[in-house]
């Protein structure tokens, strides 16, 4: 990379930045000391913001402390930036215990713990974002990833550069998304700007990393540019999701029998098309949770088959929500 080429780069996210943030604003983001959130870093500190630093030492590496005081380390010499007012906020979580007592694997517990943490953050300082260095590849990953586990649509669509949930005051930004992990390495290099390494990248035990280092490679070979290309496919499947989503959310309107959107005319929800009813399932879900993770699609067609069925007196999970049928009325407890 040149100096051309890195200040293209650098315009490129400072514009999605800059449509997003305002002089003033304070924003939480997450940084590990890799390559990907040192390069969002170096971004940000060239806005007249305030940034709270969000560091989570795993515990799951003997170099995790080295991660932290790296990071805290690059906080102290530029907590005053020419533009940036930078404060580090550090937490440390025995991820590995947490895993074991939930039941859950170590990346979504370790997931869990860093947005309960961000939410945390964000409320505190009045936060307008908490922002993310996902860049295109982990888009891909992320893609891959629900696919093959059986997303809905909406999970096909990958992640978005903004994200609001019900769950939370703060927007979730991610203006990396329109660019690759190699380019980020190489304005990084570049710029001699310096970053953590992390070994455990490179475990095969870990889903994300069987996809980038086993999975992707292979579908490079068919197509080199296979990010760009999905990006650009995952949009039109965006635009169909998002008619989908507003003709649901008016369906639902509409429909409602009690106030709490927990009672629904059965009859009706029949005469719907199997897409609209899915999104409708998945619309009640983000209602009432804020959010459709770990939905499968094979639970939304046995939640389908239960209610076009009129299967009675039998209850159904659906994420966190509970179906059941009586009398032609859908409810929800």
């Amino acid at each position: 990379m040149n100096h051309q080429e890195s200040k293209k780069l650098e315009t490129k996210i400072l514009t999605i930045l800059k449509r997003h943030i305002q002089e003033g604003d304070t924003v939480v983001a997450g940084i590990s000391g890799g390559p990907d959130s040192i390069f969002l870093l170096e971004l940000l500190k060239k806005l007249p913001i305030k940034i709270i630093v969000a560091h989570v030492n795993h515990q799951l590496r003997k170099e995790a402390v080295k991660d932290e005081e790296f990071v805290e380390k690059l906080c102290h010499d530029d907590c005053m930036t020419n533009h940036a007012t930078i404060l580090f906020a550090p937490l440390t979580s025995d991820i590995s215990s947490l895993s074991l007592k939930s039941k859950q694997g170590l990346e979504e517990t370790g997931r869990k713990v860093r947005y309960n943490f961000f939410n945390k953050l964000s409320r505190k300082y009045k936060a307008k974002f908490i922002i993310t260095a996902h860049h295109a590849d982990d888009n891909l990953e992320t893609i891959i990833l629900n696919f093959a586990r059986g997303a809905s649509l909406q999970g096909l669509t990958g992640m978005q550069e903004m994200e609001t949930s019900n769950s939370s005051t703060t927007s979730l930004l991610r203006p990396l998304l329109t660019i690759s992990k190699q380019e980020i390495l190489d304005f990084l290099r570049f710029k001699k700007l310096k970053f953590r390494v992390d070994k455990s990248n490179n475990s095969l035990v870990y889903k994300r990393n069987f996809i980038r280092h086993k999975i992707i490679p292979l579908l490079k070979e068919i197509n080199p540019n296979i990010s760009a290309t999905l990006s650009k496919n995952t949009e039109n499947l965006r635009e169909i999701n998002e008619f989908l989503k507003l003709s649901a959310q008016e369906w639902l309107k509409k429909h409602t029998l009690d106030e709490t959107f927990k009672k629904f005319d059965a009859k009706n929800f029949r005469r719907l098309t199997p897409a609209l009813q899915k999104n409708i399932l998945l619309q009640l879900h983000s209602h009432h949770f804020g959010h459709i993770q770990n939905i499968q699609s094979s639970n939304i067609e046995e939640t389908l088959i239960l209610i076009n069925k009129n299967i009675g007196n039998k209850k159904k999970k659906f994420g966190l929500l509970t179906i059941f049928i009586k009398n032609n009325i859908i409810t929800l407890v």
